[in-house]
């Protein structure tokens, strides 16, 4: 992997966007970071450097969020991506990566637009739901194999229940801990991660690490209600993103 101009204005930001989520603050900001390493190198290269990249990201915010989290949300939740991670193991050979995006664009664009223009109350609670939990959790495994794009999904069904500031992201963390941890060894079985992509993964680690003291210390600092409204502005920039990168792909 060759160090140059291009590789510092996209897999350097990339790997730091992820360290960031992993704090828990601006999840889906995340979305970005795929298509910018794709700049550098084929998607599956891309998927399986990040990998244990993630891994070690989620131990560490793990961690820090091991009291605070919601246990009876993550029971419906982890089996229900489990089994989406499985599906997109099986089918990840036939799937299109641009309407794979698209679709994430669309749902995250709908979720986010709807929050700040439709609802009258956005504040308010949800309560807890099992079907969209279920379809929103296999989403987000079958998307988080596929592209390391589980964050909308996992989003919609979680920032409607209005948990406190600190439990949404280490609730959130735990899930894709749990997930990530599903995933690697059929990116092993499908020779995806090697011993080639960890050396390489090692190399990037610590870019993630800094993103995640970034995403700590900015979490400190930003009130609930702010939060709340950064995270939705995050997903509908980055949803839009998705869907104009779909547009331009389909009229070339």
């Amino acid at each position: 992997m060759e160090i140059n101009l291009l590789f510092l204005f996209t897999v350097v930001p990339a790997i730091i966007l992820f360290g960031i989520a992993k704090s828990g603050l601006g999840g889906s900001v995340s979305l970005i970071s795929i298509p910018l390493m794709t700049f550098m190198m084929p998607l599956n290269q891309a998927l399986a450097i990040l990998l244990p990249i993630l891994i070690f990201s989620d131990f560490i915010s793990a961690f820090k969020f091991r009291k605070e989290f919601d246990l009876n949300t993550l029971k419906l939740m982890v089996p229900f991506a489990a089994m989406g991670a499985i599906i997109g193991a099986s089918t990840f050979s036939f799937f299109s990566e641009d309407y794979l995006k698209f679709i994430l664009g669309i749902m995250g664009f709908l979720f986010s637009f709807h929050y700040f223009f439709l609802k009258k109350d956005a504040e308010k609670p949800a309560k807890e739901n099992f079907l969209k939990g279920a379809i929103c959790s296999s989403l987000a495994g079958f998307t988080s194999f596929c592209a390391h794009s589980g964050g909308t999904p996992t989003s919609i069904y979680l920032l409607p229940l209005r948990l406190r500031k600190e439990i949404y992201v280490g609730t959130r963390i735990m899930f894709f801990t749990c997930i990530n941890l599903v995933k690697l060894p059929f990116y092993i079985h499908l020779s995806m991660v090697n011993s080639g992509s960890l050396v390489q993964s090692l190399a990037l680690l610590p870019l993630s690490v800094f993103g995640i003291f970034i995403g700590y210390k900015l979490l400190q600092v930003i009130k609930e209600s702010v939060f709340y409204h950064a995270i939705y502005t995050l997903i509908l920039v980055a949803s839009t993103k998705l869907i104009i990168d779909f547009l331009y792909t389909i009229r070339i």
